[in-house]
């Protein structure tokens, strides 16, 4: 029995999408006994947006509710292709602020700063009983974990990269910084569709939902206020290989790569991976993902880069690169991306010194689905769901994953598992 927040998950793969929307909302509702403080819905599968959104309006009225679309989603530890899931979340001690906006690529950095302005302004504070809780915190707690566990974090959805655009992530996770600073946590990623539409080069359109709103170039940034106990974390289980090279030219705003090491991109990936150029350009994009580009983080990790595709004689990628890198080919293997789910428990423990949450949102890179197969997410499920001490787990899987382990800055990833614990305690609670 939980006693600082409820929590409520419920899953539909009815065909017909306001049905389904409606079912899923409804049974996560049963378990609260007052109106949601925010609704996370995320959905696959040939579902009308506009059905979903009527569907999740008449179940959860005037709460807030922010999600979209995926490749698949996750309900505890199971992936469906085909779905609807929603976590509802009440608690007098989390307070959000939300705001979207249509048009973001237009202008992602400053459009940022804007909307994650915007969202702070609507947080509605309670003048009396939050202060309390802040003053007690300070006598009850230390200072370290004031400092390390701010009372604010960040929940962050953007749109993925539709061709010919490339994604915007990285932009937007600049103009968050540079409106909220680097000392508050920021979790997300990027919404998408089955990214065998993108492989094939059929058209498709990403949807991303709040509180009644459609939007298809959108962004949608969550501001949270809380007292509760929570843990973010990211990990990849890619691992360098000894094969080395630097950006030594980019256009396209860094988004094309011209050449690694002096050399043309693809005919050094060929030299390296010892394949013939008719075989990268014919599955660039698998090849890419099996073998991704890493750039050192400073931090003894890697930010991964996969799923390239040609641009004419050069490489895209869906995030931008800049001269000087150095750059690895990593090993994403099935054996080594099934070492995720370990480190980011790992690093959650570390910095909540909680083992179960009352809730985890979970983010997986699409790409993980297609190098390890849906048997080898579901496992990467079934990990979480056990190390979590059988948390209840609701998610779906993107395009991009935006956050950060332990100690580290916040970074846009791919082929990476990104949570976002909730936990049945105070932050005035913890100890060391």
């Amino acid at each position: 029995m939980l006693k600082n927040l409820q929590v409520g998950i419920g899953f539909s793969e009815v065909a017909d999408s306001k049905k389904a929307a409606k079912a899923a909302s409804e049974q996560a509702l049963k378990t609260l006994k007052k109106k949601p403080t925010i609704t996370y819905v995320f959905f696959a599968g040939e579902y009308d947006p506009k059905e979903i959104s009527r569907g999740l309006v008449e179940a959860l009225g005037d709460s807030e509710f922010v999600g979209g679309s995926g490749d698949a989603v996750f309900f505890e530890d199971k992936i469906y292709r085909t779905g609807i899931v929603v976590a509802a979340i009440y608690s007098e001690y989390l307070h959000v602020g939300i705001s979207s906006i249509e048009g973001i690529s237009k202008d992602p950095h400053g459009l940022a700063r804007k909307v994650t302005a915007e969202a702070m302004k609507k947080i509605a504070i309670d003048k009396y009983v939050d202060p309390y809780l802040q003053f007690t915190r300070m006598r009850n707690s230390s200072i370290k974990w004031m400092i390390k566990k701010p009372s604010f974090h960040i929940t962050v959805f953007a749109k993925g990269m539709k061709l010919p655009q490339m994604g915007e992530e990285t932009k937007i996770l600049q103009g968050i910084t540079r409106e909220m600073g680097f000392n508050v946590p920021i979790w997300g990623g990027s919404f998408g569709v089955h990214l065998e539409k993108l492989f094939e080069q059929k058209p498709y359109d990403i949807h991303l939902l709040h509180s009644g709103k459609i939007l298809t170039d959108g962004l949608i940034v969550v501001v949270n206020s809380t007292s509760l106990l929570y843990g973010l974390s990211l990990a990849h289980g890619s691992q360098r290989t000894n094969k080395i090279g630097f950006i030594s030219g980019v256009t396209g705003g860094g988004y094309v790569i011209t050449g690694i090491s002096g050399k043309n991109p693809i005919d050094w990936y060929c030299e390296n991976l010892n394949i013939p150029r008719k075989e990268f350009l014919k599955n660039s994009i698998v090849i890419t993902q099996k073998n991704p580009l890493g750039i050192p983080d400073n931090y003894g990790g890697f930010i991964i880069r996969a799923g390239g595709v040609p641009a004419g004689e050069n490489l895209a990628f869906t995030a931008t690169f800049e001269e000087g890198w150095p750059v690895y080919i990593m090993d994403s293997s099935i054996s080594n991306m099934a070492t995720a789910p370990g480190k980011v428990i790992e690093d959650l423990r570390a910095s909540t010194n909680e083992a179960t949450p009352a809730l985890a949102l979970a983010i997986i890179c699409a790409s993980c689905r297609i190098v390890t197969g849906e048997k080898g997410v579901a496992g990467e499920l079934k990990e979480l769901k056990k190390k979590l001490g059988g948390a209840p787990i609701v998610g779906f899987s993107s395009f991009t994953e935006i956050g950060a382990k332990e100690g580290v800055p916040t970074t846009v990833q791919h082929e990476a598992t990104t949570l976002l614990t909730i936990y049945d305690k105070l932050l005035h609670e913890v100890r060391d």
